[in-house]
């Protein structure tokens, strides 16, 4: 606030500076941030050398996160606020994520890092079509083709020659639950975008890690392996990232429509590639460069395209 006037005795309120980026171009920093974090936790298992399984993988980082949400309701005094009026939409999102988590983190195992994160890049693609036809969201054409440019570069690395990725006949049973999980974790950002418009973002996090661990409990139990001290530390220390990375997702789906979010998920390809380079010497080939200039290319269109008016 200053004063203005000969007299001294005008006031004029400064105005607000205006937002440096949009809420939508927000929305999508959000949403690549909780890519990173989720590209590392679903190659959790073939950084384990593939000896633990995915569900006893996925039911730890459950507890972990669920530990790490009851300490900060705890540290609250946040309880009385932690109520929710749709428990079985909650319950049906945590099973949905668990199992394309699951899915998602045996395909990275069983198959080269960035071969498996191109197949789980067709989860933009159904997002953008569930946020239509669920959600009633209108996208403009220019966001259709970005979408499309994007499903363009996946498609390079996934079939193109030389040194793309490869589909030996081993490999098929992993790729079709890669798909299955695209499809499981497409439909648990419907969810949270569902969620996000009614419930805070603790008590979102606190019921889908509640109801994860609740229905992963037995399963996980009947398939469990043992493991070292250090092991069982870093596995439920993937419960943290994962909140963090729920935060992001949660965040980006309060700032942009799921039709807007679902294609930024084709970074996904990008840092999968990049850390099956750094962990695992997986050099990626002409193909999955380009393919990964393509995705980015339309991922700065798509950020660049406004939203359709409703």
């Amino acid at each position: 606030m200053s004063i203005d006037g000969d007299d001294g005795a005008t006031l004029r309120r400064t105005a607000p500076a205006a937002p440096v980026i949009g809420a939508e171009a927000q929305g999508i920093l959000w949403a690549v941030t909780a890519v990173g974090l989720f590209a590392l936790i679903f190659m959790s298992g073939k950084i384990a050398g593939g000896l633990i399984p995915a569900l006893q993988i996925m039911w730890l980082r459950y507890v972990g996160g669920l530990a790490t949400v009851v300490v900060a309701v705890t540290a609250g005094g946040r309880w009385r606020s932690m109520a929710t009026r749709q428990p079985g939409l909650h319950a049906v999102r945590a099973g949905c994520g668990g199992l394309g988590g699951m899915a998602a983190i045996h395909a990275a195992t069983a198959m080269p890092v960035a071969n498996a994160a191109a197949i789980g890049l067709l989860e933009g693609l159904f997002t953008v079509v569930l946020g239509v036809t669920l959600l009633g969201e209108r996208v403009r054409p220019a966001r259709w083709a970005a979408a499309a440019l994007c499903l363009g570069g996946a498609a390079i690395v996934v079939f193109a020659g030389g040194e793309g990725v490869r589909f030996t006949p081993a490999m098929w049973a992993p790729a079709l639950v890669a798909l299955g999980g695209a499809a499981l974790i497409a439909i648990e950002a419907i969810m949270i975008k569902t969620l996000a418009r009614s419930e805070t973002r603790l008590v979102v996090l606190f019921y889908v890690n509640l109801f994860g661990s609740l229905l992963l409990a037995l399963p996980a139990l009947l398939v469990w392996q043992p493991m070292s001290g250090w092991m069982l530390t870093a596995f439920l220390c993937l419960g943290p990232a994962a909140i963090l990375g729920q935060t992001c997702n949660i965040q980006a789906y309060r700032l942009a429509d799921a039709a807007t979010l679902g294609p930024v998920r084709y970074v996904w390809i990008v840092f999968s590639a990049a850390l099956g380079w750094l962990l695992f010497a997986e050099v990626p080939g002409p193909a999955a460069l380009a393919g990964g200039v393509v995705i980015l290319a339309g991922g700065i269109w798509l950020a660049r395209t406004g939203a359709a008016p409703r």
